[in-house]
């Protein structure tokens, strides 16, 4: 068993912590917070070094790698600063199914576009009702096209994103027939309203957007017909890994900075890195990082190995994210009443690792599955509105 990185890897991850360091400035990440704006230009950048699709195969504008390069990526960015990180990581929410079920064409058209920041994507698919299905969000198909109807909430890049991935629910009288269907033009079409300021991630916007009556062309249907909560389903599992990264590098960014203030913060005479209780906090964070760390490494492990691991993929984002609330609370802690300061930037982590457990589902919807995995049941526990 190797737990050792091959040298492609280390130089990946490497020129992710230097591109991060360069590009990631402290104090313009914290204007793109207070005004939640997306740090575009910073975008740019990282697709031009070929940071951004990476496990995208090189006829589609990637680099052919595996998921384990996008989680270093993705992990190296987030400890530089979790907002940039989260933004960047998430710019092409919902490629992956493009990837994985899309038409030759859907591929040769979007993935290129998104690895050259040319384009966003956008998955909509959380409902007011928060059911995963049934879907609210209809798809009734005629002759050559689809109607839809519905409307589908906390939309990241609601409206900045050229393209939207909609799942819909095509059979009503059956919670599993759904398909997934591409947006594009059709996006001039759709009421999309802000939901306004939010607590963490605030470099992503957040919107709700409306469908009536909206008309799309049956070729615009990503992978076969009623097979979109599976779809979904897979999407979210190769999520889980990413969100799993993201919690460990904002958990280890957290972990950084409070090493290095208790270092220089004096009391009593002697730095507090000193003092017992300081010493034992840290220890704990930096165990949490590692176990999490560990978990998310090799979920993204069995990915590439062609034998996902479903328990480690779904403990891969419970457990980061747990881990990056907890040592950012901590290290929030170990600077006192700087910590609550914007000026001092942990705060930020804080707030990004709170969304972040809340993000894709929540804690508790992941529990009910990973209950499903280990006791055997049937899954229907997991497909309820319990969020």
């Amino acid at each position: 068993m190797d737990f050792d990185f091959t040298k492609e890897q280390k130089d990946i991850q490497k020129a992710a912590k230097e591109f991060a360091e360069g590009e990631f400035d402290a104090d313009i990440a914290l204007e793109y917070d207070k005004k939640q704006a997306f740090p575009s230009a910073i975008l740019e950048q990282a697709c031009k070094l070929g940071f951004i699709g990476v496990h995208f195969p090189e006829e589609y504008g990637g680099q052919g790698l595996g998921l384990i390069e996008h989680v270093l990526i993705v992990e190296a960015f987030c400890r530089q600063d979790s907002g940039i990180g989260i933004a960047l990581a998430l710019s092409d929410f919902g490629s992956e199914m493009i990837l994985r079920c899309g038409t030759e064409e859907q591929k040769k058209k979007i993935l290129p576009l998104i690895a050259q920041s040319e384009v966003m994507l956008t998955t909509a698919f959380l409902e007011e009702s928060s059911c995963v299905a049934p879907l609210l969000t209809t798809a009734k198909l005629t002759d050559n096209e689809y109607i839809i109807n519905g409307k589908k909430t906390f939309v990241p890049f609601g409206g900045l994103a050229k393209y939207m991935i909609v799942p819909c629910q095509i059979n009503i009288n059956d919670p599993f027939t759904q398909s997934t269907i591409l947006l594009e033009n059709e996006l001039n079409c759709t009421k999309v309203i802000t939901l306004g300021e939010k607590l963490g991630m605030r470099m992503i916007p957040v919107d709700r957007v409306s469908f009536t009556n909206l008309r799309v062309p049956r070729e615009n249907r990503i992978g076969q017909e009623e097979k979109g909560f599976f779809q979904l389903r897979d999407f979210f599992n190769e999520m889980m890994i990413e969100i799993g990264a993201m919690g460990v590098g904002i958990a280890q960014g957290a972990l950084d900075r409070a090493l290095e203030y208790s270092k220089e913060r004096q009391t009593f005479g002697t730095a507090i890195v000193n003092h017992k209780a300081i010493r034992n906090k840290l220890v704990d964070m930096y165990s949490e990082i590692e176990m999490a760390r560990l978990i998310v490494y090799k979920a993204a492990w069995s990915f590439d190995s062609g034998k996902p691991d479903d328990r480690l993929i779904l403990m891969s984002k419970m457990i980061s994210g747990r881990t990056a609330y907890r040592v950012t609370y901590d290290a929030l802690q170990i600077y006192g009443g700087y910590g609550y300061m914007k000026e001092g930037h942990i705060e930020r982590f804080y707030r990004d690792a709170k969304a972040l457990d809340l993000f894709l589902e929540s804690p508790q919807a992941q529990r009910n599955i990973l209950a499903d995995k280990i006791t055997g049941t049937n899954g229907k526990v997991a497909m309820n509105c319990d969020r």
